[in-house]
């Protein structure tokens, strides 16, 4: 990894690339890092909604017997949701016209926040776990997604990608300071 080559064409020499490009890491499998995989057997349900009260830059999450409805603030009266359901029963509920959806949608929700309705396109993705066996080769690290990556609960996967880049720097910023 002496060399990086950019989607413009452009090439670039690094000591160190630190490798924050997802789940599916193009840089991993270039350094023949094995990882650890499986499925959950659920599927994340994802959409953007509007609501009548504002949420006052409060995330809630409700635990629910098929897994947690994350609800995360936006900008104005808006949330994202990430609601986590039986991937056998996830197809269905995707294919619910918009008022059979938001019936569903607003029996997880709660009335917290008023009326509710969603807002842009509505979208899934299946629920997997990936731990890296390494999380450094040669000139590279993994940091985020391209190290690991664990179930939606509490948005610790986030938090788990600012920690990773947090120690980084510091690992970076102790070894510049030690020569």
């Amino acid at each position: 990894f002496g060399e990086l080559r950019l989607d413009n064409g452009d090439i670039v020499r690094a000591e160190l690339v630190a490798a924050a490009d997802g789940r599916a890491s193009p840089l991993r499998e270039a350094a023949g890092i094995e990882s650890v995989t499986w499925s959950y057997p659920q599927t994340g349900i994802v959409a953007t909604i509007r609501h009548a009260r504002p949420h006052r830059g409060v995330a809630v999450e409700h635990f629910l017997p098929a897994g947690p409805f994350a609800i995360l603030p936006m900008t104005g009266n808006r949330s994202s949701i990430v609601w986590t359901e039986r991937a056998s029963l996830a197809p269905a509920i995707l294919k619910l016209d918009e008022r059979a959806f938001r019936d569903e949608l607003a029996s997880r929700f709660g009335d917290f926040l008023g009326d509710i309705g969603v807002e842009g396109p509505r979208w899934s993705y299946p629920l997997s776990f990936l731990h890296a066996q390494t999380y450094v080769a040669s000139r590279l690290v993994l940091v985020g997604e391209a190290a690991h990556v664990i179930h939606p609960i509490a948005g610790q996967g986030l938090n788990m990608g600012i920690r990773d880049t947090a120690a980084l720097a510091e690992c970076l910023v102790n070894a510049r300071r030690l020569g």
